[in-house]
């Protein structure tokens, strides 16, 4: 049976308007009330998380995975259940691979702020900033150094075709301290090694008594492959890349036609 539903946000939860259904709404408000935890599994950090926790009004005390996997938070009163993130250390080697790609920014998800590291602040960064209700600040990276602030996840942004050249140039590289992931056309992250959606569903479900055939994982990206490899029951989004459908065990409808309403209907709402 059923206890947890894993649930990524964008592109799964969430529309191409970046809002929340009704349909999903009132699903996940009736999987709750039958005693079913639900967690926000995201790339997100806390600020786009939490705007959405509220306006789902879930009645039981429920938790967010962010950031893929860097942090655990309780979802009532916004406390660090978990927390990972790079070595300050690491900074200095991932702000040098912008040398040949100047029009890139690195830029550094802290649980509270952002801060770019680049010439200047581009297009991508200030978009993903918007969509995520990001603080943004402009830092060189010796000032942000001097600012003691734990990173939890440092992400190149920039236009999608600049990206793939650095993803081809780095990313083996990268592999070697890095657990490099292609969330979004316009960033690539440089997660701590080890550290995926997957690891911190692990981490809870232990803290929750639970086993990975209790959990249902929905997801659309490729952020979202370990998760789905991992849970008991997993399910792709209709618009989900083929190959993510390909190794869930169902695929519901699109994310504009409310397919995280209908897996919970069919799998949780439905069943005796």
């Amino acid at each position: 049976m059923i206890k947890l539903i894993a649930l990524d946000m964008d592109g799964t939860l969430l529309d191409s308007n970046k809002t929340i259904s009704a349909a999903n709404k009132l699903a996940l408000q009736q999987a709750a009330q039958l005693g079913i935890q639900i967690v926000l599994c995201t790339g997100r950090p806390k600020s786009g998380i939490q705007p959405y926790v509220d306006e789902l009004a879930l009645p039981m005390d429920d938790y967010v995975i962010g950031n893929n996997g860097c942090f655990i938070l309780h979802s009532k009163d916004w406390q660090v259940v978990y927390q990972t993130g790079i070595e300050i250390e690491q900074l200095d080697y991932l702000a040098s691979l912008l040398e040949d790609f100047p029009s890139l920014n690195l830029v550094l998800f802290t649980l509270d702020a952002n801060y770019v590291i680049g010439q200047e602040v581009n297009a991508a960064a200030r978009h993903d900033a918007q969509v995520e209700f990001s603080t943004l600040y402009h830092v060189g990276l010796e000032a942000f150094k001097a600012l003691d602030i734990p990173v939890l996840v440092p992400i190149f942004m920039g236009e999608e075709k600049v990206l793939d050249a650095f993803q081809e140039r780095f990313e083996e590289a990268l592999r070697e301290e890095f657990s490099p992931v292609r969330s979004l056309d316009y960033a690539l992250e440089a997660l701590p090694s080890g550290i995926s959606k997957a690891a911190s569903l692990a981490k809870l479900t232990t803290i929750l008594g639970l086993q990975p055939q209790q959990v249902m994982a929905i997801g659309d990206g490729n952020n979202d492959l370990e998760m789905l490899e991992w849970a008991g029951l997993s399910i792709a989004m209709g618009n989900a890349h083929p190959k993510i459908q390909a190794l869930a065990d169902d695929v519901t409808d699109t994310n504009d036609q409310s397919g995280v309403a209908k897996a919970i209907s069919k799998y949780i709402l439905n069943q005796d």
